[in-house]
């Protein structure tokens, strides 16, 4: 017979931390941008102290340099931090739900302390694409259009609380796209490093559930499989679940989509079971009750 866990969700608290992280880097380069520009202008005039657009503007970008050594340094620690914590949170969570199984004597041991060489490549390669999120979209783009607002602003005469409102604006976008990241990589990370824990562990099935959690509806991933959807299909957990939406048509993984938070109900087998059409129907009859 075999055994059900339960699916692993994105964890909200790790999710609100790195949001909260990211957040802090971004309202620290507009104070120190503001700060700047506020030391350029009389006390209670509108006018540019050094009239010298030229050299403005090259002091400004000294300091843009600076912040962008900073969100380099940055990618070096708090990418590798979140995917850590994704990490022993879904190890933690499989451990515990595993443990009743294992003591039960069911043929199934689950006693993994390291990582998979897949799970590796893995855990680098969603490192890899948060260095880049932060570096391109928080950092790369933001200071682009910084850099464009001060210039039109100073070339063009106006005063220091026009600059400030179209910066905070800017700095307000950013805000925005990284509350994005974190919840965006949460899902994803969650969902990829589970994949391939429940590999590692020989778990090779599982019941693709939808979510009603994201802004995106897809009639595919809602609808049940009976009729022809996938919500409660049984598919092979490394290849995914085919997806029939005439825009995607392919195997895809639970929160592989941008804005999907379907999740793996992973499907754990016992020692010497055979895998049966049969044994499936029980199992999809026992998680409907």
């Amino acid at each position: 017979m075999k055994r059900t866990l339960k699916p692993i969700f994105p964890p909200a608290g790790i999710e609100r931390e790195y949001e909260k992280r990211l957040k802090r880097e971004i309202r620290a380069m507009e104070k120190s941008v503001v700060y700047w520009l506020r030391a350029k202008y009389r006390a209670n005039e509108d006018v540019i102290v050094d009239s010298a657009v030229d050299n403005l503007l090259k002091e400004f970008r000294r300091l843009l340099r600076q912040w962008t050594r900073h969100f380099n340094e940055l990618c070096e620690t708090l990418p590798k931090w979140f995917v850590s914590k994704i990490r022993g949170y879904v190890a933690g969570n499989l451990v515990e739900q595993t443990k009743p199984l294992r003591d039960a004597g069911l043929g199934f041991n689950l006693k993994f302390s390291y990582m998979s060489q897949k799970e590796r490549q893995t855990f680098a390669a969603i490192v890899k694409e948060n260095v880049n999120l932060i570096k391109n979209r928080l950092m790369r783009d933001n200071l682009t259009q910084v850099e464009g607002i001060v210039l039109r602003n100073i070339e063009a005469g106006h005063d220091l609380a026009r600059m400030t409102e179209e910066l905070h604006k800017q700095f307000g976008v950013s805000e925005r796209r990284a509350r994005m990241i974190a919840r965006d990589q949460t899902n994803k990370a969650t969902n990829n490093l589970t994949r391939q824990r429940l590999l590692s562990y020989g778990i090779t099935r599982g019941i693709w559930m939808h979510t009603a959690s994201g802004k995106t509806y897809r009639e595919t991933h809602a609808l049940d499989h009976t009729q022809g959807g996938m919500d409660g299909a049984v598919y092979w957990i490394e290849e995914g679940c085919y997806d029939p939406n005439p825009n995607v048509q392919d195997y895809i993984q639970p929160g592989e989509l941008v804005n999907c938070y379907c999740v793996c109900r992973p499907l754990v087998p016992t020692m010497g079971e055979e895998e049966t059409e049969e044994a499936i129907e029980e199992i999809l009859k026992e998680v409907g009750e």
